[in-house]
């Protein structure tokens, strides 16, 4: 349905908003919105007309409320379909309904029933913990918590009990069967009394809460495990069970030592980086369920937007949105439309991002106008303003900081602007970026909120972009990374640095290397290379072609075409598991083993431990034997691997994690994870070659 909307600032001395919303089918329905400056909402329903679709108001403690609105505040006895927003405390909601969480519509728990009919039920940042009910009827179901059937055996997260009306719950997938089947994805289980449709349901993406998580107001599954604020739930985990890989390997002992702190991981840790010219494809939009599902798969990933394209692009200030989508030749002129559906997209994600603006042919008026319409359009989503993109390209940084300071200073009298940056090349990170830190600091103080810097393993085609160099952490990046750790440090940087643009081989990587299996097993140690000296993030650099030049991009995560996603490349899968392993902070590990190419990592995550074992020796499997340092109760594993097995250069095709690839939609069908033997203080784990181990620990 569309609505025009008014809006009048200062209508009133004590509102700082009123809204007439009118319905396009009944011009006389309106609703009267007056928001207070303080905590208080006054709504007022002025009705004519009738029926689904009639523009009702949201106001507690209403008997019915029909279809069409915008939002419907708790406190209803039912709430018929075709809503947008639903907030808690209603007693029922029937079906119909567009869209229930996910995307930028939300449920907030306490409703006592939702039945079903509901075209789409994806979880989104925001638990829907607390709902009592969900009655079968859905299309699509995806993360959430609520009740699962009672009497049952726990079953791969979630319960199943005999019979006509089973409910089976399959962590991150699609589980089949007959009347009463259910299913749940990765990101909170959900559970549907009376079930779907025979064939069970499919999936959609879905939020994966810290190390499986389940957020306050989460229930207890029967024959389950309970997930409260906070706590470990098996429902995104999955329940452990035997199998999995086995064999027999090179010793290795892994010491993990939880009283040592390297770093701190968060949910942002993960990241990605695009062309400035992403803004204007249409594919970075609310409406792109795919991308949307995938970045939620990984948690809240941060965005960077510029990279080369950054210096072409320029602001044209008032302009349409782009179609959606759409693809070469991308549009280089900036509009206040693909600045709108950029921030739909961060809303609908929960991402935050760092937003870049031109240095080299711009003015500092026009960067700064750009700047300051993104800031006045959805300034929480803003880390800081990116000035232009690898500057040491183009001379030192005596040489350009008078430029830059009257770009920083025009940009940060936008109020809520900050800075980001320098984002220099990989071999800037001490001779351009620590001076850079050293004065800019010193003359914003905490305005320049991040430092960030390039790197990339080698050139594509060179003889540095191979296989051996994909199988270690080189040094030229970890001194990178040293470098960035004490200018950050030194200088009192608020957000610290981070990693803004990365990838393996730069150039838009090597076809046969950058798309396979050992990108995504190089990219768990590059993360914790970075984690370990204090970083904050990383962003894997994202492209298609047509975008900086004519050369295919090879190494991004998420391979897109004309703006639409195509296929999740291997690179993602090693994402995936870096986020599966949970946030908290990164503990030392000591790895004692004659095994080449083999590293362990580990975070003490919510209720749990998480070790990460990489082996990305092709020939070479590992049997390693973990000391947490404290008893063990239990500990479980899910694996990255490649077909067939040692294969490092597997193709995208050929990948999986937890036995499961990662669908164009964001569906993640994953098997439940392995039991491991444990014994005292000690976890054995098989690792096979050319593969990662997750092993979650319970103490």
């Amino acid at each position: 349905m569309s609505r025009r909307v008014t809006r009048f600032s200062q209508f009133l001395p004590l509102m700082d908003r009123k809204e007439i919303i009118m319905n396009s089918r009944s011009p006389l329905s309106t609703v009267f919105l007056y928001r207070f400056a303080g905590p208080v909402l006054l709504t007022a329903a002025f009705l004519s007309g009738c029926g689904s679709g009639a523009t009702t108001g949201g106001g507690a403690g209403n008997t019915t409320i029909e279809g069409g609105n915008t939002t419907i505040v708790g406190g209803n006895t039912t709430i018929e379909g075709g809503n947008t927003t639903i907030e808690g405390g209603n007693t029922t909601i029937e079906g119909g309904n567009t869209a229930i969480v996910g995307g930028n519509t939300t449920i907030v728990g306490g409703n006592t029933t939702i039945v079903g009919g509901n075209t789409t039920d994806l979880g989104g940042t925001t638990d829907v913990g607390g709902n009592t009910t969900v009655v079968g009827g859905d299309t699509t179901v995806a993360g959430g918590t609520t009740s699962a059937a009672s009497g049952g055996t726990t079953v791969a997260g979630g319960t199943k009990s005999g019979g006509a009306g089973t409910t089976s719950t399959v962590a991150g997938g699609t589980k089949s069967g007959g009347a009463g089947t259910m299913s749940t994805v990765a990101g909170g289980s959900t559970s549907v009394a009376g079930g779907t449709k025979s064939g069970g349901t499919t999936s959609a993406g879905g939020t994966t809460s810290v190390g499986g998580t389940t957020s306050a107001g989460g229930t207890t599954s029967a024959g389950g495990s309970t997930s409260a604020a906070g706590s470990t739930g098996t429902s995104t985990w999955g329940t452990p069970v035997t199998g999995g890989p086995s064999g027999t390997g090179t010793t290795a002992t892994v010491t993990v030592n939880p009283s040592t702190t390297l770093g701190t991981i968060g949910a942002d840790f993960a990241g990605f980086s695009y062309e400035k010219t992403h803004v204007m494809n249409g594919s970075l939009t609310s409406n792109n369920t795919n991308m949307i599902a995938l970045y939620k798969l990984l948690g809240t990933p941060m965005m960077r937007l510029g990279a080369n394209d950054v210096e072409v692009c320029t602001w044209a200030g008032n302009g349409t949105a782009p179609a959606q989508p759409n693809g070469q030749p991308f549009n280089t002129k900036v509009t206040t439309g693909g600045v709108d559906q950029l921030c739909g997209f961060l809303a609908a994600t929960g991402s935050k991002i760092i937003y870049g603006v031109n240095f080299r042919v711009s003015t500092a008026a026009t960067s700064a106008a750009e700047a300051a319409y993104v800031m006045g359009k959805c300034p929480s989503s803003i880390v800081g303003i990116e000035i232009g993109n690898e500057p040491d390209k183009f001379g030192s940084w005596s040489s350009q900081q008078t430029q830059y300071e009257s770009f920083a200073t025009a940009i940060l009298a936008a109020p809520g602007a900050q800075l980001a940056g320098p984002g220099c090349t990989t071999g800037s990170a001490a001779s351009y970026t620590a001076p850079f830190a050293d004065s800019e600091s010193a003359k914003w103080g905490s305005k320049l909120v991040l430092l960030t810097q390039h790197s990339y393993v080698a050139g594509a085609g060179s003889s540095g972009c191979s296989v051996p160099n994909l199988q270690i952490t080189t040094s030229k990046l970890t001194d990178v990374f040293t470098t960035m750790q004490g200018a950050a440090t030194k200088d009192k940087i608020p957000l610290g640095w981070r990693m803004g643009e990365n990838n393996t081989c730069s150039g838009h990587g090597q076809q046969g290397l950058s798309d396979t299996l050992i990108a995504g097993l190089w990219a768990i140690d590059y993360m914790f290379e970075v984690a370990k000296r204090s970083g904050t993030g990383i962003n894997f650099h994202n492209g298609e072609v047509g975008m900086d030049g004519t050369v295919p991009f090879y190494y991004e995560a998420i391979k897109e075409q004309n703006g639409v996603v195509v296929q999740v490349q291997p690179e993602y899968y090693g994402m995936l598991l870096f986020t599966q392993a949970g946030t908290g902070a990164m503990v030392s590990t000591t790895v004692t083993t004659s095994a080449q190419d083999f590293t362990a990592w580990a975070i003490k995550a919510n209720g749990f431990t998480s070790v990460v074992l990489n082996n990305r020796n092709a020939t070479s499997a590992v049997s390693a034997t973990v000391n947490l340092g404290a008893a063990v109760s239990g500990a479980s594993a899910i694996y990255l691997q490649g077909t067939p097995a040692g294969n490092l250069t597997a193709a995208a095709g050929s990948v999986t994690l937890a036995g499961a690839q990662v669908t164009a939609a964001g569906a993640w069908a994953r098997d439940p994870p392995y039991i491991q033997t444990v014994s005292g203080n000690n976890v054995s784990v098989y690792v096979p070659a050319a593969s990662a181990a997750l092993v979650r620990v319970l103490q």
